[in-house]
Order: C-alpha cells, then sequence, then structure tokens
C-alpha cells in the first residue's frame, strides 16, 4: 500500500491527521497487525545509494570519516532543512522568556489593550512556534534513521557473507548480533543529527546572554554552578558508560550460556545436566548484577544531580545577586526562573549528548573494525579447466599444529563419483571444506571449474518452508522440482506432513528428522545443477530402503554432475567409480583388492524414524488494555511496601517544597533583609534536594532487587518447562525474553514510574496553585481536561498495541539474523548471498516500518500537545494582562509554561510506562509457563533394574499412538539393544524414559518404584546419555569432565588416561575447552571419560556411533563396557555390531515391540525382523563383491 503521508494535505501533514485512520483502529480493534504498520516512504527504499554503500564498505581499510561523508553527501537536503528548522525552534524557545519577563513588566502599568493583546498573542505563538518546530525536526532526523540503519545493517550482512574459516567462528554470531541491534542504533542519532551539537550549543549561549540581561554577572554564576554541575554529571555518564559497556560484556556472555543451554536442551535432560546449566546462568547473572548495581548507583546519582540543578543554580545567582546590594524585582525572579528552565534542557541532554558521542565512536570503532576483518582471498576457479573439473595439488592443512592434509594431491574427471573414506578425524570433513572455499588457511593449490554446492553432515536449513529451502531463491521449474522430490526420496515424506513442501522446518531445520535434513539439503543441491557436489556422509540418517533410492537416483545417476562423497558404508563406495582413503594426511586411491577388503567389514547404513514436522506456534500478541494485574505481579516481585511508600510520600514533599521554595521568592521579591529572604528559600531547598537523594537510593535498591526476581522467576521457569513448549516454541523468541524484554522491565521500568508519578504530582500542585489564585482559569479546566483525555485514549490505545507488535517483530529478526550468521559460507558457495540478505532485510525493513510508525504516533501526539499548551498560556496571558496582582500573574504565567510542558511529558510518560509494561507482560508469561514438577518421592532403591509395563505415548493433537504397550525389561548391569525400521518409535522410547514426555498410558518401573512419582530432574539423575551429537559446552576442561560434582586432578587425569586424551589434555584442565580445539572423535572421547567418572547406574548409548568408523565405535564400547561394568546399558542403533555385543535385542515397529531375544539367535533366524532388517544388506555387499 502508499504511505498515507504521501497523500495527505500540506495541513493533515502539518499536524499529522493522516494518522487518524490507524488511531481510531487502535481504539476499536484489539490489535495491530503487520499489514497496519505504515510502509517505507519511496525515498528510504533500497535504490543505487545502497550499492554505492556496499561498495565503499568492500573496500579495505573502512574509516569513520568515509562512511560519515558518504552520508552526509547522499543525504544533505534532508541534513540542510533539518538544521534550519533545529534553529529556527531555538529562536523560537528563547523568544518565550524574553515575553515572559516583558509581559511581566505591563502589568499594573496601565499598557493599551492592544498591547495587551498582543503580548499575549505574543506568548501564544512562541510557544506554539517552538513546539511544531521542535516535532518537525525530531520526525525528520527520525526518519533519516531509516535509510542509515538500512544501509549499516546491509553492510554488515554482505559482510558476513565474506566472512569464512579462522575470521568466523560461533562466538562472532553474538557480536554481529550486537553491531546490528545495538551499535548500528548508536551510530545513526548521531549521522542522521549532526547539527544537534550545534543547535544545542547556541541555545546555551543564547540563555546565558538573557541570563546576563536579566541578572548581570549574577547569572555567570549561576552558570559557572550549572557548568560544575554538569561537569561532574559528565564524568559520573563517562563512569557510567564504561560499567555498561561491561554490562554489555556480562550480559553477551550470559545470553550465550542461556543460548547454549537451549539450544541443546534436550541434550542437556538427556544428561541431568540441567542444575548445572541453571547454575551457570545463575552465577553469571550475579556477577552481571553486580555491574548493573555499579551502574543503577551512578545513575542514581547523575539523577540527583540533575534534579538538584535548578535549586543549586537559581541559589547561587540569587545569593550573588543580593549580596552584590541589589534588589530581585519581580519580572526578575520568576524570568529568570523560566531562563533557567530553559537552560536546563539543553544542560540536562548534554549529559546524553555526551553519551551518545562515546556510544557513537564506541559503535563506530566496533562497525569498522569488523567491516575491516580477513576476508577469505582465495578465489580457487580455474577457467581453463574443463566444467566440472577439480584438481588438488600438495595441499597441507593443519590442526593445533598437527597436519590434517599433508601434501594431498587428486585430480577429478566432470562426472566422476569419488568416494572418499578413512578412519574419523582423518580429515575427510577438513577436505570438502577447503575444496568449498569454506577455509582458505592452507599451503598448496585446489583449483576447480563451475558451479560447487556442498552439503554437510548437519546440512544448514534456512527457517522457511521445505519448498524454499529446495529452490533457495532459484525460479520455479516444475519438472526439476518433481524429478528432484523423487531423486531424493522427499514425496512419501511430505505426502505425510500435514502442510506437504509448505512445512515450516524450523531453526536449523530441527522440526525435520536427521534423514530430512540430508535429503532436503541434497534436493536442493541437485535442484541448483550444481556441476561439483561436495557430500560429506550424505546417507548417514537413511533407512536402508530410502537410503537405496537415494543412492541409486540421487547420488549415483550417470552422466551426473561431478560428485565427492564421504562415506563409511561399503554399499556407498561400490557404487563409486573411484574410492580414496585418506591415510595420514595423504590421498591414496584404493584399488580392486583394496576395496574388496574394505567392503569385507560391512556397516550399514543407519535407520533413523522421520517424525512429523511440527509448525512451530505464532507468538501470541496479547490484546486489550495492560491488565493492571501486572503491577500486583511487579509488587510481589518487590515484596517492599514500605520502601515504595517511602518513595512515593518522598515524592510528594519534594515536589510540594520546591513550589513553596518559588512562591516564598517571589512573594519576597523586593525585600531587601538577605538573612530573612535567603534563610527559608535555601531551608525549602534543602528538605527538597534530601527528599530527591533518598529516592534515588530507594529506587537503586529495588531495581537491583527486582532485577534478580524477574530474571530468577523466569529461568525458573524456562528450565523446568516440558519439552513440549520447546518443540513449539523457537529459540530466538526465548532469547528475545531475557534480553530486550528483560532488559527493559528491570532497567527503565522503575525510573519511569517514579518519574510519572513525580510529574503527575508536579502538575497537580501547580494546577492547585493556579487555581487558587486566579479561580477565573478553573473555567477552562474542564476543557482542557476533556482535550487531554481525548488525547491520551487515542495515543495509549495505539501505542500499546503498536509497542506489543514490535515485541512480536523483533523475535524473527533475531532467529534470521542468526540463521544467516550460521549460514553464511554455504550461502556464499551457492552464490545466494542477495537472496539471503533480502530475507533478513525483509525483517529489517517490518521492524523499522513498526519504529517509523511509532514515532509518526508521537509526532501526532506531541503537535496536538504543543496546541493545546499554547492555548493555556495564551488564556492565561489574557487573564493576567488584565488582572490586578503582579505576584498572582507571575505565578499564573510561569507556572503556565511549566504545566503545560509536565502535561506534554506526562501522557509521553504515561504511555510508555505502559510499552514498557509489555515487556512485564512478556516477562510474567515466561514467568509463569506449565513447569515439570519439582517435588516427587524420594528414590528408594540404588540399583534394581527397569521394567516397561504396558507403556504408551500418544504426542498432544496426535491422533495415532507413537508407543502403544511396549513390555520389556532391563535387568541390573544387562545390556539391551533397541532397534527398528523408520517410525519404530525408539526416539519416542528414549523420550518417556528420560522425562521428556509423560507416559500417555501404562508405566516405566525402576524397581517396584513408578518412575512417574518422582520428580523429572531425579528421573534423569538416574542416566548417562552418549548420543551422536556429544555435549560439550561453556567452560573449562575440568566443568567438562565433573560438571555436578568436585573431582580432584588425580581422577581426572585418570578418566583422560583411560580414554587416550592425557598427552592431548596434559596439564590442561583448568583451559577453556574452545582452546583445546577437540576434533569430533576426541570429543565423543571426553564425554566417555565424564561417563566414567560418572556413578549413575543407567547408561544410554543413543546413535551414539553412526558417525564412527568400525574402529571407533569398537573402542567406545571397550571403554564403557571395561570401566563401567556395574552399569545397565540401554543401547538404541543403526549399525549391526553394537547390536551384537548386548544381551537382549528389543525389535520395535509402529510403536510396539514385535519381537526380543539374543542378537546371536535372532540373527540366526531367518523369519526373524532382526534379520531381515540386517541380513539383507550385508547379503547384498557380499553379492557385490562377487
Amino acid at each position: 500500500m502508499d504511505h498515507p503521508e504521501i497523500s495527505a494535505g500540506w495541513l493533515s501533514r502539518l499536524f499529522y491527521h493522516w494518522t487518524g485512520p490507524l488511531q481510531r483502529k487502535g481504539l476499536t480493534e484489539p490489535q495491530v497487525g503487520l499489514d497496519d504498520l505504515y510502509p517505507l516512504l519511496p525515498e528510504d527504499r533500497r535504490d543505487g545509494r545502497a550499492d554505492a554503500f556496499l561498495q565503499l564498505t568492500a573496500t579495505q581499510p573502512v574509516r569513520p570519516w568515509p562512511i560519515t561523508a558518504f552520508i552526509w553527501r547522499h543525504y544533505k537536503g534532508r541534513i540542510g532543512l533539518l538544521t534550519l528548522l533545529q534553529l529556527l525552534g531555538m529562536l523560537a524557545t528563547l523568544a518565550s522568556p524574553w515575553l515572559l519577563n516583558h509581559s511581566m513588566t505591563q502589568l499594573g502599568a496601565g499598557a493599551p489593550t492592544e498591547q495587551k493583546l498582543l503580548l499575549a498573542f505574543a506568548l501564544f505563538a512562541s510557544v506554539l512556534a517552538a513546539g511544531m518546530l521542535a516535532e518537525h525536526s525530531l520526525q525528520l532526523a527520525l526518519k533519516m534513521h531509516v535509510p542509515i540503519r538500512r544501509l549499516l545493517a546491509e553492510a554488515l550482512l554482505a559482510k558476513v557473507m565474506k566472512l569464512g574459516g579462522k575470521s568466523f567462528d560461533d562466538r562472532a554470531g553474538g557480536r554481529v548480533q550486537n553491531l546490528i541491534n545495538r551499535d548500528v542504533w548508536d551510530i545513526t542519532w548521531i549521522l542522521a543529527d549532526p547539527a544537534m551539537p550545534l543547535t544545542m550549543a547556541l541555545q546555551l549561549l543564547g540563555t546565558i546572554a538573557l541570563l546576563v540581561w536579566q541578572v548581570g554577572s549574577a547569572g555567570l554564576v549561576g552558570f559557572a554552578v550549572l557548568t560544575l554541575l554538569l561537569l561532574i554529571s559528565t564524568r559520573v555518564v563517562r563512569r557510567m558508560n564504561q560499567q555498561e559497556q561491561q554490562l554489555k560484556r556480562q550480559q553477551d556472555e550470559r545470553n550465550g550460556i542461556l543460548a547454549e543451554y537451549i539450544k541443546k536442551l534436550r541434550l542437556v535432560r538427556q544428561n541431568g545436566l540441567g542444575a548445572f546449566f541453571t547454575r551457570a546462568a545463575n552465577a553469571k547473572r550475579q556477577q552481571e548484577l553486580g555491574v548493573l548495581g555499579r551502574v543503577l548507583k551512578l545513575d542514581a546519582i547523575n539523577d540527583s544531580l540533575m534534579l538538584s540543578t535548578p535549586l543549586l543554580v537559581t541559589l547561587a545567582t540569587f545569593t550573588t545577586y543580593l549580596v552584590s546590594g541589589q534588589s530581585l524585582t519581580l519580572p526578575q525572579v520568576f524570568t529568570t526562573i523560566a531562563l533557567f528552565a530553559v537552560l536546563r534542557i539543553p544542560m540536562m541532554r548534554l549529559p546524553y549528548l555526551i553519551r551518545t558521542l562515546i556510544n557513537f565512536n564506541t559503535g563506530f570503532n566496533r562497525l569498522c573494525e569488523f567491516l575491516n576483518s580477513p576476508e577469505q582471498h582465495r578465489d580457487l576457479t580455474d577457467a581453463s579447466l574443463p566444467v566440472g573439473s577439480l584438481r588438488v595439488d600438495s595441499v597441507t592443512a593443519l590442526h593445533q599444529q598437527k597436519p590434517v592434509l599433508q601434501g594431498a594431491s587428486l585430480i577429478i574427471q566432470p562426472g566422476e563419483l569419488v568416494g572418499i573414506t578413512g578412519p574419523t578425524g582423518a580429515g575427510k570433513s577438513c577436505l570438502l571444506h577447503l575444496i568449498a572455499g569454506f577455509d582458505d588457511s592452507f599451503e598448496g593449490e585446489i583449483r576447480r571449474h563451475g558451479r560447487v554446492a556442498h552439503l554437510g553432515h548437519k546440512p544448514w536449513l534456512m527457517n522457511d518452508t521445505i519448498r524454499n529451502n529446495i529452490l533457495f531463491g532459484q525460479p520455479w521449474h516444475g519438472e526439476r522440482y518433481r524429478w528432484v522430490l523423487g531423486a531424493c526420496a522427499l514425496g512419501a515424506d511430505l505426502g505425510l506432513l500435514s502442510h506437504g513442501d509448505q512445512t515450516l522446518v524450523g531453526e536449523l531445520g530441527t522440526r525435520l528428522s536427521g534423514g530430512q535434513q540430508q535429503r532436503v539439503a541434497l534436493a536442493r543441491a541437485l535442484y541448483a545443477q550444481a556441476d561439483i557436489l561436495l557430500l560429506d556422509n550424505p546417507l548417514s540418517a537413511l533407512d536402508p530402503i530410502v537410503s537405496a533410492q537415494v543412492l541409486e537416483q540421487g547420488l549415483a545417476f550417470k552422466p551426473g554432475p561431478t560428485r565427492l562423497l564421504v562415506s563409511h558404508d561399503p554399499d556407498v563406495l561400490a557404487h563409486c567409480d573411484r574410492v580414496i582413503r585418506i591415510e595420514q594426511g595423504r590421498l591414496v586411491e584404493l584399488d580392486a583388492r583394496q576395496l574388496a577388503d574394505l567392503i569385507q567389514h560391512p556397516l550399514p547404513a543407519p535407520m533413523v524414524a522421520p517424525q512429523e514436522a511440527e509448525q512451530f506456534s505464532e507468538e501470541k500478541v496479547v490484546e486489550g488494555k495492560v491488565d493492571w494485574g501486572l503491577f500486583g505481579f511487579m509488587w510481589q516481585r518487590l515484596a517492599a511496601p514500605g520502601a515504595i511508600l517511602i518513595a512515593l510520600l518522598l515524592t510528594l514533599g519534594q515536589e510540594g517544597l520546591r513550589i513553596a521554595s518559588d512562591l516564598w521568592l517571589g512573594g519576597k521579591a523586593g525585600l531587601t533583609e538577605v538573612s530573612e529572604l535567603l534563610g527559608i528559600y535555601v531551608l525549602l531547598g534543602a528538605g527538597s534536594l534530601i527528599c530527591i537523594m533518598v529516592v534515588r537510593v530507594i529506587n537503586y535498591k529495588l531495581g537491583l532487587k527486582l532485577a534478580w526476581t524477574l530474571f530468577d522467576g523466569m529461568l525458573s521457569r524456562i528450565s523446568r518447562a516440558p519439552m513440549a513448549f520447546f518443540d513449539k516454541v523457537p529459540q530466538g523468541r526465548i532469547l528475545n525474553r531475557f534480553d530486550r524484554d528483560l532488559g527493559e522491565a528491570q532497567e527503565i521500568l522503575l525510573s519511569m514510574l517514579m518519574g510519572l508519578f513525580g510529574m503527575l504530582i508536579s502538575v497537580l500542585l501547580q494546577v492547585v496553585v493556579i487555581g487558587v489564585n486566579m479561580p477565573l482559569l478553573l473555567l477552562i479546566a474542564p476543557l482542557v481536561g476533556w482535550a487531554l483525555y481525548v488525547l491520551q485514549r487515542r495515543y495509549r490505545a495505539v501505542q500499546l498495541k503498536l509497542r506489543r507488535q514490535a515485541s512480536v517483530l523483533r523475535s524473527p529478526l533475531y532467529i534470521s539474523i542468526s540463521e544467516t550468521i550460521r549460514g553464511a559460507p554455504a550461502l556464499r558457495l551457492a552464490g545466494a548471498e542477495r537472496f539471503a540478505l533480502d530475507q533478513v532485510l525483509l525483517h529489517y525493513d517490518n521492524n523499522l516500518r513498526s519504529w517509523y510508525t511509532t514515532t509518526s504516533i508521537n509526532r501526532w501526539l506531541g503537535m496536538h500537545q504543543t496546541l493545546l499548551s499554547a492555548v493555556l498560556v495564551g488564556a492565561v496571558a489574557l487573564m493576567v494582562a488584565f488582572g490586578n496582582s503582579s505576584l498572582l500573574g507571575a505565578v499564573a504565567i510561569t507556572y503556565a509554561f511549566t504545566a503545560s510542558a509536565m502535561l506534554n511529558s506526562l501522557i509521553r510518560t504515561f504511555a510508555e510506562v505502559e510499552q514498557v509494561m509489555n515487556a512485564v507482560e512478556r516477562v510474567r508469561e515466561y514467568s509463569e509457563i506449565e513447569s515439570e514438577r519439582q517435588q516427587g518421592e524420594a528414590l528408594v532403591t540404588a540399583h534394581p533394574g527397569v521394567r516397561f509395563d504396558n507403556l504408551g505415548l500418544r504426542y498432544p493433537e496426535a491422533s495415532q499412538w507413537a508407543l502403544h504397550k511396549v513390555n520389556f525389561e532391563l535387568a541390573p548391569g544387562e545390556k539391551v539393544g533397541v532397534c527398528g525400521r523408520t517410525g519404530a518409535g525408539k526416539s519416542s522410547l528414549l523420550g518417556v524414559l528420560q522425562a521428556m514426555y509423560p507416559a500417555s498410558q501404562g508405566e516405566i518401573y525402576y524397581g517396584d518404584q513408578p518412575l512417574s512419582r518422582l520428580a523429572p530432574e531425579a528421573v534423569r539423575d538416574l542416566y548417562d546419555t552418549v548420543s551422536q551429537t556429544p555435549l560439550t559446552f561453556f567452560g573449562s576442561l575440568r566443568a567438562n569432565l565433573a560438571p555436578l560434582t568436585e573431582q580432584d586432578d588425580e581422577a581426572l587425569e585418570l578418566a583422560l588416561a583411560r580414554v587416550g586424551l592425557a598427552e592431548r589434555c596434559a596439564g590442561r584442565l583448568d583451559e577453556d575447552l574452545d582452546k583445546l580445539q577437540l576434533s569430533a572423535g576426541e570429543t565423543q572421547l571426553l564425554v566417555i571419560a565424564r561417563i566414567l567418572l560418572s556413578r549413575r547406574p543407567l547408561i544410554v548409548l543413543d546413535e551414539a556411533t553412526s558417525d564412527l568408523d568400525h574402529g571407533g565405535m569398537r573402542k567406545m564400547a571397550e571403554l564403557l563396557y571395561r570401566y563401567r561394568p556395574e552399569a545397565s546399558y540401554l543401547v538404541i542403533a543403526h549399525h549391526l555390531e553394537p547390536l551384537l555385543s548386548v544381551d537382549k535385542v528389543v525389535v520395535m515397529e509402529a510403536g510396539t515391540v514385535v519381537e526380543q531375544g539374543s542378537p546371536v539367535s535372532l540373527l540366526a533366524n531367518s523369519h526373524s525382523r532382526f534379520h531381515q532388517l540386517f541380513v539383507g544388506q550385508v547379503n547384498r555387499q557380499v553379492a557385490q563383491i562377487n
């Protein structure tokens, strides 16, 4: 749709009446949707300037000044207009005190009626002009934010696409998020409004000149005191900025722990390590609160300085003036007070400006540092080679200063299917990464010609539909699309999914099974018609039937593209034209005899049950007004009624004493006895100052307490939420609650509430003073009250809904940025950088639309408040002009100025409080979600067996049983294997056993004790789990070995020695695990070492060997069975070998047990299901050898 501002008339644009339809919708509709947000203006959308800016930032080194010059040059028209409006607004602001003084000098002077009317109109016009110019200049500056923020964000994301290898690791993701969400914001404030420092300085100089005009050199004394207070405030702000930088780092670390916890939650719960992660998050939060406490303390000091400034400055000014032997006149008193009120605005903004300039400088340096990060410089393309050909010449690559590849050479012709094999950790994946160009840290030469597609073992998928993941931004070709679905055996899967190829795959494809993820990624590569396919174990998660189909139709078809295929599976390698084995870093081609010898040790392809890909739940937009129960929620979290009551009473006293001091000074104007005049004035001011300080201290203490209780309440619920919650809610949405929502609720809400109460009291007291002294003004009070009611009602209704919509829009942006960061190498290789950028920028534009819509509504409110304030000041001026009392007139006009300005802030602050309460609303939602039981029966016996008794499971909203009448036993010390075809129910069985999902029928007994009577955490504490993805986490090697118990160094080193890591990890127990840079095989051994240190009675091997070669499988089993012989083992496997070493095999089909017995006897029975699962594949491989 077109932006309504474009077609609006000049009057509508002047007062922002074009926002009316949205305001009416805010009043009548339960919520504001994405379609209701205003589109970006044509001049703010992407155009040629974006391409020119990307070209500028692509040249290295990137420096702040060229970027600044580019933006100012391309937007000089807007910046020039903005500067003009700000200068005119400054002049109008300075005119008001001058007119105020002039009007008070006419009181009782018998001035002509025409002059009085003219003065009243001039006061009305000056207030109106100053307000209108301020609102329009602010809106113009905020408009500038849209294109500038978009330019900077696009440049950052474009840079991400060029990073790889050592320049880009997991931690860079958090850095890019911070750059886009925080630093870009800080940079834009100065780039969009470069005239702000100049106009502020001019306003300061103009106000000082008027002060000197009023009270001579005493005005300079007042300004000197003001400057001193400002210098102190600036020092406090600078210190606070340093603490906030440290706070950001602490928050990043805390969010990193939470992100890892949520991402690995299933693995964490399988290993019973939830308590470790929550303890670590709480410990990091305590460190963060220590820094936050210092920030809040400094903020309280700064607030006290700013709020006490008017008292101290007026005291210094008037004391100096009176001590010099002069007497104060009424116009001098109240004009000086008005001038200091005008001066207070830029002086209060000055610390903010300094802080903004500091953040601008810091953010710009961080931005340039990132844009100057080293890129992938090697271009591996060699157009002289035939399309599809590949040359690897004497390539050496190092890991931990040890060669992974050493002098590796390889020549591949177009259309060849070449298998790559070798032991775990030999460098197979490393070779594919180098050929793909993901890492250029190697010696030697790699050359290739043609488009390249890489399919990693854990493929990267967008959080989009299956179809969009296959198309990947390419045009739709129906025939090719249907062929790809068939070649990748996806047709049957799509038929079973409720939404077909429109099914959302979830973050990183988590809503699909591992096999489905691999096949979707393979379909993408085939659809792109790449000339060279790099495939890393692409069939590892497929059952034998699907694996055979994909192998025949999707991988081994001829003629086809050039394919390098990493695999341990002899059935796959037998289809290859050639097989290359990596031995001690070198590439060795196997001859026919060597290949036959390799196939004599069959490793059947694994089987994984596909799952219905549930759709993520849409984030709920709360409807209606703010729930007043939120204040009850806050009251409970604070649990400090006495402190809150004292703070409210002191705020009332502060405002009362301030007004009393003004009235005292005005009433004693002309008095020559300085001690009498100043004594009471100082006493009243000191009382007000004490109230200010005590309130700020209370606010600081309460803020710190609220920060802890909100976090603790949310984390305790999230950590105990059922798995069904995480199945429906994406990670980015949860992190958004702990980041933006929690930050708003803990850092600014209490200050805003205290400020709101202070403004409300101030307005009421000033209205009472005006009304008592000039009863005629009460005649217009109902009209003013009705106008204010209409304004606040319309404004609050739409702003609250806009804020809620903005909160919902942030989560998709967080998710899309994270997703693009993780997939940058794959996107670059596929040439899909622009496609991915456009996807992220679509979410970014939605957030900008929400922000711009909000600012437009704010300007509507500001314009109408300005009009109301001007009318109020004009009416008061008229009544004063024709009145008799000089004092009452001076008080009325002065307070009309201040009260009208305070009314503007009051409505806006009240709306902002409501909007921030939306963050509290979202925090409360996650603080009250359904959670698992914390209490349960105590464990009766230490190590009995496990018995599955008529066990059944039906997932929520599912019509079919995932498990039905499952019965078998696991005796103490026994090893039981579980296997089955696609959809057999193995994963569901493990989910119930480890208390991930409650049983729908039947029971699991631990001895004679039902596990359902134990708390879920107690159930998980019975198991250690080794899964296909080994669980390691942040922290030291020591923490990863013994996360829940204290172990001495001797025990830890013994465990490392038993798994063969003693030399690798010698003397490094307290070193960060990331610095060790363990290989995949070494990481799996580290997990085994952790289990050797544990004394839990049950060990679950969940597809633990599917990524290992023959030797790796055998080594893992030997280690566990040798050093933990007392444990009971449940082995869920897709390979035959680990099942041959168990005491009993349980075969499952369609969620039930179809047979169980000794693996040897079942394998010998040609009619058994176990025999049919494995021996058929072995026979096919033997036949191929013969």
